[in-house]
């Protein structure tokens, strides 16, 4: 992955992990809650295609239950707004397709979640001139289709087509940018500045974690000889350098 990027998702990560932390400065402010979540969920699915872009789709292990709660928050928003504009067009038929409390997707079977998620999205996708305005915009539709993908990745579906390293990484250029440009700056970055006076130590510390810090290019040079629990030497082995505690490799060789 190019470095601009890395260092985007690393400040997007900082970010979250910070609000995370100090979840309780912004516990007065209603919005604050699902705004995050809508970025974590974001997160996860940055995660995921990431997988896929440094390995092979066929070849990675993607974490299924981490995409099917990403999947599940983002279906029930568009399905929480869809009903809003349903009710207010008095439009039954649309009413009827996205019916879904948070409880139904939790029960929903694995072999039908994506199918049902499917149809919330293209709901969604169909009507956006007209319901956008109840609470949601178009990346938030791009994002549940990418989240049905990755879900039907990791389920081995064999109707989904294989998500390609190129595809995976504009998706991830396109999430990124979305969480830095919406979720921060339009929605968090404000709410965080209405604390501006009462909480200055919290407001310093999250535009520190909001701030891009370009890492560069780091060469270095490790020599060694890997060997088996009987200590005879392997060959063909592939050796992995990652960020700690990230997915982002640094070096593999």
């Amino acid at each position: 992955m190019e470095n601009t990027l890395s260092n985007l998702i690393n400040m997007i990560r900082a970010t979250l992990l910070y609000l995370t932390n100090n979840a309780a400065a912004l516990a007065g402010i209603l919005n604050f809650p699902p705004a995050k979540a809508t970025a974590d969920n974001k997160l996860v699915l940055i995660d995921q295609l990431t997988q896929i872009s440094e390995g092979t789709s066929r070849g990675v292990t993607l974490d299924t239950n981490a995409i099917r709660q990403a999947m599940t928050l983002i279906a029930f928003h568009l399905c929480s707004a869809l009903r809003v504009y349903a009710a207010d067009t008095a439009n039954n038929t649309l009413m009827l397709k996205i019916r879904y409390t948070l409880s139904d997707f939790q029960l929903m079977k694995k072999e039908e979640i994506d199918d049902i998620c499917q149809t919330i999205h293209d709901e969604a996708d169909a009507n956006i001139a007209a319901a956008g305005g109840y609470g949601y915009v178009a990346s938030d539709v791009t994002d549940l289709q990418t989240a049905i993908d990755l879900y039907r990745t990791s389920m081995q579906n064999p109707r989904q087509a294989i998500i390609s390293k190129t595809q995976a990484i504009k998706q991830i250029k396109l999430i990124s940018r979305d969480i830095a440009d919406n979720s921060f700056k339009e929605r968090i970055d404000n709410m965080v500045n209405t604390l501006y006076t009462s909480n200055p130590v919290f407001v310093s510390g999250y535009r520190q974690a909001r701030e891009i810090i370009d890492l560069g290019t780091t060469r270095a040079k490790v020599r060694g000889t890997i060997k088996d629990p009987n200590d005879v030497p392997l060959i063909g082995v592939t050796f992995t350098m990652r960020i700690t505690g990230q997915l982002n490799k640094t070096a593999e060789t």
